[in-house]
C-alpha cells in the first residue's frame, strides 16, 4: 500500500535521475543521496555522503560514510508514510547506500517500495556486492521491484547496453506511474492462484 505523504529517494547517479522523473509522475517530494555532488539536480533536497579527499572510494568506504550522515537522512525521511527508493545496485553508490537507507526506513516504521537495478553478468566485480545489497534491501522493504539488465540483454541479444538502459528506465517509470492508483480499470481481468490476500 502506498500511503501519502510519499517521498522518492534517488541513490547515486542512476538512482537520482530516475527519482527526479518519478517525483513528477507521483507528484511527491524528492531526496537525492550520493557521494558525488554532480548527481544532485537543481533545487531538490539532497544529502552529500562525503568520502573526504578520496578520489575513487570503495563501496565499503561509501557505506561507512553514509552512517556518518545518518541523522541528517533520518530527519529528512521522518514525517513520510511511504518511501519509494531508486537505486542502481550495479553502481558503487547505489549498492553502498541502499542497505543503510532501507534499514533506516524499517527502524522508523516507514513503508518502503524499492526499485533495484542489477548489473550485467560481465560486470563480475560488481555482482557479489550488488547481491549482498539486494538481500538487505529486500529484508527491509515491503515491496522490492528488481530489474535485471542481464535478463533483458539475454532475451534481446541485439540490444546495446545503452538501449537496454533505456528500456529498463522506461519499464521502471511505467511501474512508478501505476503506484498512484490502487484500482484496476474495468477492462482488466485478473486470474489469481495465490493466498486469499
Amino acid at each position: 500500500q502506498v500511503k501519502e505523504p510519499v517521498l522518492v529517494i534517488g541513490l547515486g547517479g542512476a538512482g537520482s535521475k530516475l527519482a527526479l522523473k518519478a517525483k513528477d509522475s507521483l507528484n511527491s517530494d524528492c531526496l537525492l543521496i550520493s557521494n558525488d555532488s554532480k548527481d544532485f539536480g537543481g533545487d531538490v533536497p539532497s544529502v552529500h555522503v562525503s568520502t573526504d579527499s578520496i578520489v575513487n572510494p570503495t563501496m565499503q568506504l561509501i557505506r561507512g560514510s553514509t552512517y556518518n550522515v545518518s541523522e541528517e537522512i533520518k530527519s529528512k525521511i521522518s514525517g513520510y508514510s511511504t518511501i519509494v527508493m531508486m537505486s542502481n545496485l550495479a553502481g558503487k553508490a547505489g549498492s553502498a547506500i541502499a542497505p543503510v537507507v532501507s534499514e533506516m526506513c524499517k527502524v522508523a516504521d516507514i513503508g518502503l517500495v524499492s526499485f533495484a537495478i542489477m548489473p550485467f553478468k560481465y560486470e563480475k566485480d560488481r555482482i557479489f556486492n550488488s547481491g549482498v545489497s539486494l538481500k538487505r534491501v529486500r529484508e527491509n522493504s515491503q515491496c522490492t521491484i528488481v530489474l535485471d539488465n542481464d535478463s533483458l540483454l539475454e532475451s534481446n541479444p541485439d540490444l546495446t547496453p545503452k538501449a537496454c538502459y533505456g528500456i529498463a528506465n522506461s519499464a521502471i517509470m511505467h511501474v512508478v506511474e501505476s503506484l498512484r492508483t490502487s484500482e484496476m480499470s474495468t477492462e482488466t481481468n485478473i486470474l489469481s492462484t495465490s493466498k486469499e490476500g
